[in-house]
């Protein structure tokens, strides 16, 4: 009987504190804006790192990823940035001490940013910018044997600009396609 009323006792308490502990910081100063704390997972463009930023947070904090718990580094401002090699992991900041603000909170993913160069159709030194200048040097070089096979195709470098990989798979679809052409004649 003693073991019931002892609990009833902490139970009771218990909800007590927290009733009366979640109204006292549900209810903010009169005229004062009520602080947010927040975090965003952001994945790189190619997807294999993800930068997890937050603001509004207190230090110390510690930052959770299901597996793990690290320290964060919370500057004087209350924000904080950290560069991860995981990706689809769910990240969650947490309290050091009990009287901080804002307990755990749970960080909200945000799409990659979409970069020029990411859709660019050649990317310097991509498989595309290669094979472009495999075509484009073909190209060069059975227009440069139709004119004659004394004279060999020289790249024009003056225009586009292009990465050393095409220009090097242009010189060479270039130079095999004078060559075959001018052998079949």
């Amino acid at each position: 009987m003693y073991r019931r009323t002892r609990r009833a006792a902490i139970t009771s308490l218990l909800v007590s504190s927290f009733v009366c502990g979640s109204a006292v910081v549900l209810a903010p100063a009169a005229g004062a804006a009520v602080p947010t704390a927040s975090c965003t997972v952001t994945p790189n463009a190619d997807g294999t790192a993800v930068t997890i930023s937050g603001e509004g947070f207190t230090a110390p904090r510690k930052l959770n990823d299901g597996e793990s718990t690290e320290d964060l580094n919370v500057d004087a401002t209350g924000h904080f940035l950290l560069k991860r090699f995981q990706k689809n992991v769910d990240y969650t900041v947490l309290a050091v001490n009990e009287d901080q603000p804002f307990v755990f909170v749970n960080c909200k993913r945000v799409p990659a940013p979409t970069s020029p160069q990411a859709t660019s159709p050649t990317q310097p030194g991509s498989r595309r910018d290669r094979a472009a200048g495999i075509a484009a040097g073909a190209k060069a070089g059975l227009a440069a044997a139709a004119k004659s096979c004394s004279t060999p195709p020289v790249a024009d470098k003056s225009g586009q600009q292009h990465s050393d990989a095409y220009w090097n798979s242009w010189t060479q679809a270039a130079n095999r396609a004078f060559q075959k052409a001018c052998q079949n004649r």
